[in-house]
């Protein structure tokens, strides 16, 4: 009976893992995806999962390689566009790259950083920064999390999300999304 309680206890705190960032935003609980697929890039310096119904695009160049994908059977307003993107270069996470990400989305974009932090993921550092504003007169969201994980390779991971349907469940299942990044080293 002992064994039986202390492994349902275990089996409920490691399901009830969230990231640091997933906290930070609110997102309370796993989404559910149904079926999913994995997608490896070309230069093979990472994999994704998502949904098995969603589209994706591949893209890659000497100095990037790059996944794009959004569920195609839904209106832009109920789903949100998912790119995650090695690069190779160099990439220092501090305040200059902080103000830069806020200063040029504010400027090209009309977009206002809402939270935005440093941090692990994956156990390696991180920069994170949420922002919000119109296109054509919708909600327009946008998160964005750097991710450096050599000293001169770093990930971009994207998320946009249009209207003001269920932004937060699109958001954390996007966090969701991230999180099952695997990287090849």
């Amino acid at each position: 009976m002992k064994k039986i309680l202390l492994l349902c206890l275990a089996i409920s705190i490691c399901s009830c893992r969230k990231t640091a960032i997933e906290s930070e935003l609110g997102c309370d609980s796993a989404p559910k995806m149904g079926k999913t697929k994995e997608i490896r890039d070309i230069l093979k310096k990472f994999k994704v999962v998502v949904p098995e119904n969603w589209e994706t695009q591949l893209y890659y160049d000497e100095y990037k390689s790059q996944i794009y994908a959004a569920d195609t059977t839904k209106q832009l307003s109920e789903t949100y566009i998912l790119d995650i993107a090695w690069h190779q270069g160099e990439l220092s996470l501090n305040d200059a790259l902080a103000k830069s990400v806020k200063d040029t989305l504010q400027i090209r974009e009309q977009m206002t950083t809402v939270k935005s932090g440093f941090g692990k993921f994956k156990k390696k550092e991180s920069f994170w920064n949420l922002s919000q504003g119109k296109r054509s007169d919708r909600l327009y969201t946008f998160i964005q999390m750097y991710l450096k994980t050599d000293e001169d390779e770093y990930f971009l991971m994207t998320t946009k999300l249009y209207g003001n349907v269920d932004v937060d469940a699109r958001l954390c299942e996007s966090l969701a999304l991230f999180d099952k990044v695997k990287i090849i080293e």
